[in-house]
């Protein structure tokens, strides 16, 4: 954890909770983008200039490593306190509740479900983390134990309840005085961690103690029991890994945009992530769910994961259809099944859409046994060990928060496996957790809001200036993410970080000779690894004329102008057309040429 710096913490109540927040939200084993939240309690002036007792607590839909003061809404807190006195209270009475108790109504965020979570904790300052740390204590089956162990008394503990309202009652029930005054943090069970202080340093040196004190733990337990451990046998190399991804992400694309929810998708393989999911051991665990409740509408309750068939091994013949449609026949629901992938990249391909398939339909059969109607996005993570895992999101911003949750999770499960085991909330609080109406309410009005080429994948050929930058600017603000190529490497990268300034990771400058066809192909295949697929093709590049005489014209000009209008079009069309394919989903192929080219 980064050292609090009091030269850079301020000097008021609303300054040193920034800094607190900010250092908090810059540690990714400490929370993840958009998780966790903090507040402190204070005297201040209403738009009345009546003093009033307050707390100021981060607004939803903000994030602690960047928030600042106008990140926090300011709330009456003895209305607030009157959470106490309710039995029962639904989530439109609670969010009711809680902006009828907003002292800037008109100025502040709205509230966060976890209000009333600091209302009820009497310190002035309070921070709740998803912690890797005590997580990996109390994603156990035996959670109070394993804390007791590690910290005696000095923490309280509550069991698992659903975040909100739930969450305050119970609290309010198990410590109606107050937490224990030894206590410097409350852990929540398969939830995370509350710590407090009257200073906002103090807030964060128990924070720090109470995670030195857990990962002390962690690292202390024997090797060996139950610890995940990557097979000795050799993985493929990276270009042949590449080649493969490339292969199967559009069909996850198409695969997703068929079950209504078009996509963006990231391709996490970085060693570390290889090595993590390498374990013969890792999908059985896997499926038992991710770390915290919050990473269910992030993550989705459970990876879909896709093994290697390791007898048989890349390259090895293709399973039978009579063998496909033996599987497809089984449709008893089982977490842990797993899809085996053999053979060619195409062998691959049909092996991911079986896999897909065959977990919608598991999935769909999830949600009819708690009440629901299965949700389009359901599935944010798979599991290829030997590839990578593949988040996907409603943009790459959304699919790369889906991995920072997920690479926490698998530090989670590798922890508890060393522990206990990893066991997360049983599947009845999952699917209250997934179709909880105040989090799904969120997410569909963000649909309303979608532009009609949101989760679409553009690549601009010729972007650097002109009609192919003004193409590219009017993409963008269609909602596309962008792949701007051209033989001007810094033109192509200035628009794809103008692009990145008014959306975060929309867009990639790529440099291109249209007249290398192997140039071509690996541009497709850098916009496949990146954004997943493509589903526009605009082809934009020109050679302007040097207005010889008709019998004056040499041989090299005609070249030049061949290579780029027609062969490096066809080149494009090709390749382009290749990706659209295998997505199974259209595709638009444009091209823009002025007659003086030619």
């Amino acid at each position: 954890m980064k050292p609090w710096n009091e030269a850079d913490a301020g000097k008021t109540d609303i300054d040193q909770l920034v800094h607190l927040s900010n250092l908090i939200g810059s540690n990714l084993s400490l929370v993840q983008p958009g998780g966790g939240n903090t507040s402190v309690k204070l005297s201040e002036s209403d738009l009345f200039g009546c003093a009033a007792s307050s707390l100021v607590v981060k607004g939803s839909g903000t994030d602690l490593r960047t928030i600042s003061p106008a990140g926090f809404t300011h709330l009456y807190l003895d209305r607030l306190s009157l959470l106490r006195q309710k039995d029962s209270l639904s989530d439109e009475e609670m969010m009711a509740l809680m902006r009828a108790s907003m002292l800037f109504p008109d100025g502040d965020p709205v509230p966060s479900v976890e209000t009333p979570l600091h209302a009820l904790l009497p310190a002035r300052f309070v921070a709740h983390t998803h912690d890797v740390a005590t997580l990996s204590l109390t994603d156990t089956p035996h959670a109070e134990e394993n804390l007791r162990r590690v910290f005696g008394h000095e923490v309280a503990f509550l069991e698992y309840v659903r975040p909100g309202f739930p969450l305050a009652k119970r609290l309010a029930e198990r410590y109606s005085e107050g937490p224990p005054a030894n206590a410097i943090a409350l852990v929540m069970e398969k939830h995370g961690l509350a710590v407090w202080g009257e200073t906002a340093r103090e807030c964060y040196d128990n924070l720090r103690a109470v995670i030195e004190k857990a990962e002390t733990f962690v690292t202390e337990q024997p090797k060996g029991k139950r610890t995940l451990v990557a097979p000795a046998t050799p993985g493929l190399d990276h270009g042949a890994r590449s080649e493969l991804a490339a292969s199967i992400l559009p069909v996850i694309r198409g695969e997703m945009a068929r079950s209504g929810w078009p996509s963006v998708l990231h391709l996490d393989d970085s060693p570390e992530t290889l090595q993590a999911i390498a374990p013969d051991e890792f999908p059985e665990v896997a499926a038992r769910g991710v770390m915290t409740p919050e990473h269910i509408l992030r993550a989705g309750i459970r990876p879909l994961v896709v093994t290697w068939d390791d007898e048989v091994g890349v390259g090895a013949s293709h399973p039978s259809k009579r063998e496909l449609d033996t599987q497809a026949a089984d449709d008893s629901f089982d977490p842990t099944s797993l899809a085996t992938v053999n053979g060619s990249p195409q062998h691959a391909a049909d092996q991911i859409r079986h896999a897909i398939r065959t977990h919608r339909d598991e999935y769909a059969a999830y949600a009819k046994r708690h009440g629901h109607d299965p949700i389009p996005d359901f599935l944010k993570t798979i599991i290829v060990p030997g590839i990578g895992i593949i988040y996907a999101g409603r943009d790459r911003r959304s699919a790369l928060v889906a991995a920072d949750c997920y690479r926490a999770t698998m530090q989670v499960i590798a922890n508890a496996e060393s522990i206990e085991r990893f066991e997360f909330i049983s599947e009845k609080d999952q699917a209250e957790m997934e179709y909880w109406p105040l989090e799904r309410r969120k997410i569909e009005d963000s649909e309303k809001s979608r532009h009609e080429l949101d989760g679409k994948v553009a690549l601009v050929i010729g972007a650097a200036s002109g009609i192919g930058r003004a193409t590219a600017l009017r993409f963008a603000e269609a909602g596309a993410h962008v792949v701007a190529a051209d033989l001007d490497r810094a033109g192509a990268e200035s628009i794809a970080g103008d692009l990145n300034e008014r959306a975060a990771e929309r867009a990639l400058g790529l440099p291109l000779d249209v007249s290398d066809s192997n140039a071509v192909a690996d541009t497709v295949r850098q916009t496949v690894l990146h954004f997943g697929g493509i589903d526009v093709l605009f082809y934009s590049p020109g050679v302007g004329p040097e207005y010889h005489s008709v019998v004056d014209m040499p041989d090299e000009e005609i070249e030049q102008k061949l290579a780029v209008h027609y062969r490096g079009a066809v080149a494009a069309t090709r390749e382009a057309a290749r990706v659209m394919v295998e997505q199974g989903t259209g595709g638009r192929l444009i091209y823009n040429a002025s007659k003086a080219a030619f």
